[in-house]
C-alpha cells in the first residue's frame, strides 16, 4: 500500500519521531564532530575582515539577546547569530563535505546553535537535530546538485534553508503542523546562485549565502511559531522544490529513512579551499615528503583526477580575480601547496606571489580515466611535476584525506581547530571547547558550550 503522506509530511514526522536511541553510535560521534569542526572554521571565520563585518553588523542591525556570536561573545537575536556565524563558517571554505550535497554545516550549525541556546536545547536534542537534518538533506542533494550547478545555483543557499529549517524546527520542539510550515516557509525562502565566482571585483556572497540560509531557516521558524502556513507540496508537489529547483523527485530515495544514516558519509577539510582541490594538495604533500624541492626547476607538471573537479571552469582558472575565489581552483591550490608545504588558510594569502603564478600556469589538468572511472566512490588525484634536469617526481593517491574511506583522526581534527584558532586561544581553552562538543550529549543546555567559545580581546582584522 503506497504511502497516503507527501514527502513534507514524511519528513517532518521522521524528524518528530526520531530518538537519540535510535541513531549509532558512529553517527553520534560524526554529529559532534561536525559541530566541533564548524565551530573551529567559523572562529577562524571571525579573525577575517568579512567575519568582523557579519559581526558588526549583527550588534548593530540585529539586536538581541537571544544567541551569543562566535568569537566576540555578544548576545544578538537568533536571526542575527544566525546569520553571522554562518558566514563566519563558511569564510575559511574549511566547513564540512558531503559528495551528495556539498557543505551542508555551515548553514546547519550556525541556526541550530542559535535557537538551541534560545529554546534551552540539549545537547542531545541537537544531535537528532543534526542527525534528522542530515539525512533530509543529502538525498534532497542527490536529486538536485547536478541540475542547481548547471543552472548556476549555490547549494548552500536552496538546500540549506529547507534542511536547516528542519533542524531547528526540531530543536524549538515545534509540533507536527507548525514544524510542516516551517519547512515550507523555508522552502519558499530558498534562493542564491554561484555568480560569485566569475566576478572579478568585489563580492561576498560566496560566504553570506551560508547566513542567508542559516537566518532563512530561523525566520521560518519564527513565521511558523507565530501561525504562518506554507504549501503542503512545497517539496514535491507539481509546482513544488524539486520542479523549480531540479529535475523532479524520486520517493525511493527516502524509502530507507531511519535505516541508513547519511550523516555517514561526512568528509571534513585538511586543507583551505574547494574540496575537489584537495586530493591534489595531498598528493603535492606526498611529493615533498619524499625530499626537498626545488620549485624554481619545475618545468612541467602534469596533474590527472576526475572530472567534476575540472567544471565549472573555475575550478581549473590558472589565474583567478582574487584571494576570495583562488582556493576554489585547482590548479592555484596545487601551487600554493608545491611553494608553501601545506595549504591551510593563511597560506593563501602566497596565491598571487610571483613563484605560484608561474607554477600554477604550468599545470596541465587533465581527466584521468582511472580515477574518473571510481568517482564518486573516491576522489583521487595523480600528480607529476617534471623538473628541469629530466628528473620526475610524482604520486598517486586513490582518495582526499578527510572523506569517510580516509577520514581525519581525532589528533588531526584538533590540530585544525587549533591551527585555526591559534592567535585567540590557549591550548587549554581549545580543549575545553573540544571536551564540551565531544560530550555533548551529556550538556543539560548547549548554551554553556556556546560560553566558552568567545575570546578575550577583540580581533583587528
Amino acid at each position: 500500500m503506497s504511502d497516503p503522506r507527501n514527502l513534507l509530511e514524511q519528513i517532518v514526522d521522521y524528524a518528530i519521531s526520531l530518538r537519540y536511541e535510535d541513531i549509532p553510535a558512529e553517527a553520534v560521534e560524526l554529529a559532534k564532530t561536525i559541530v566541533f569542526d564548524s565551530i573551529g572554521t567559523g572562529l577562524g571565520g571571525y579573525q577575517r575582515a568579512l567575519g568582523q563585518k557579519a559581526t558588526d553588523y549583527a550588534e548593530n542591525m540585529m539586536a538581541g539577546a537571544d544567541a551569543t556570536l562566535l568569537g566576540s561573545g555578544q548576545r544578538v537575536s537568533i536571526e542575527g547569530a544566525a546569520f553571522a556565524n554562518g558566514v563566519m563558517v563558511k569564510i575559511l571554505g574549511m566547513d564540512d563535505s558531503h559528495r551528495s550535497a556539498g557543505h551542508i554545516a555551515s548553514q546547519l550549525v550556525p541556526a541550530v546553535l542559535a535557537v538551541g541556546e534560545a529554546c534551552n536545547t540539549s545537547g542531545e536534542e541537537l544531535i537528532v537535530a543534526i542527525v534528522a537534518a542530515y539525512d533530509f538533506a543529502v538525498r534532497v542533494g542527490r536529486l538536485v546538485r547536478p541540475a542547481q550547478r548547471e543552472r548556476g545555483l549555490d547549494l548552500k543557499g536552496t538546500l540549506g534553508a529547507i534542511s536547516s529549517a528542519v533542524a531547528v524546527a526540531r530543536c524549538a520542539r515545534l509540533d507536527r503542523e507548525a514544524m510542516i510550515n516551517c519547512v515550507a516557509l523555508a522552502a519558499d525562502l530558498a534562493s542564491g546562485t554561484e555568480q560569485y565566482v566569475y566576478e572579478g571585483g568585489p563580492c561576498d556572497t560566496k560566504d553570506l549565502i551560508a547566513g542567508f540560509a542559516a537566518r532563512n531557516a530561523v525566520f521560518a521558524l519564527r513565521l511558523a511559531q507565530s501561525g504562518f502556513d506554507g504549501p503542503r507540496g512545497a517539496l514535491d508537489g507539481d509546482y513544488g522544490f524539486f520542479r523549480a529547483f531540479g529535475d523532479g523527485y524520486e520517493a525511493d530515495l527516502f524509502a530507507d529513512l531511519g535505516n541508513n544514516f547519511a550523516i555517514l558519509g561526512t568528509g571534513f577539510k585538511p586543507h583551505g579551499g574547494c574540496r575537489h582541490t584537495h586530493q591534489a594538495i595531498d598528493a603535492a604533500q606526498a611529493i615533498l615528503q619524499d625530499g626537498p624541492l626545488d620549485i624554481s626547476a619545475i618545468e612541467s607538471i602534469e596533474l590527472g583526477t576526475y572530472g567534476y573537479a575540472t567544471r565549472p571552469s573555475f575550478r581549473v582558472d590558472p589565474n583567478p580575480p582574487s584571494r576570495e575565489v583562488a582556493g576554489l581552483s585547482i590548479r592555484v591550490s596545487t601551487a600554493v601547496a608545491l611553494r608553501q608545504g601545506s595549504a591551510w588558510p593563511h597560506d593563501f594569502a602566497a596565491w598571487d606571489d610571483p613563484e605560484v603564478r608561474r607554477l600554477r600556469n604550468l599545470i596541465d589538468v587533465q581527466v584521468d580515466s582511472e580515477i574518473e572511472a571510481d568517482y564518486p566512490g573516491l576522489n583521487g588525484c595523480r600528480l607529476r611535476v617534471i623538473l628541469d634536469t629530466g628528473e620526475v617526481r610524482q604520486a598517486y593517491l586513490p582518495n582526499m584525506k578527510g572523506e569517510p574511506e580516509f577520514p581525519m583522526s581525532p589528533a588531526e581534527m584538533r590540530e585544525k581547530f587549533a591551527v585555526l584558532t591559534r592567535d585567540l586561544f590557549s591550548d587549554d581553552r581549545v580543549n575545553q571547547i573540544e571536551s564540551q562538543c565531544m560530550n555533548l550529549e551529556s550538556l543539560a543546555d548547549i548554551a554553556d558550550l556556546l560560553r566558552i567559545c568567545a575570546v578575550q580581546e577583540p580581533v583587528v582584522a
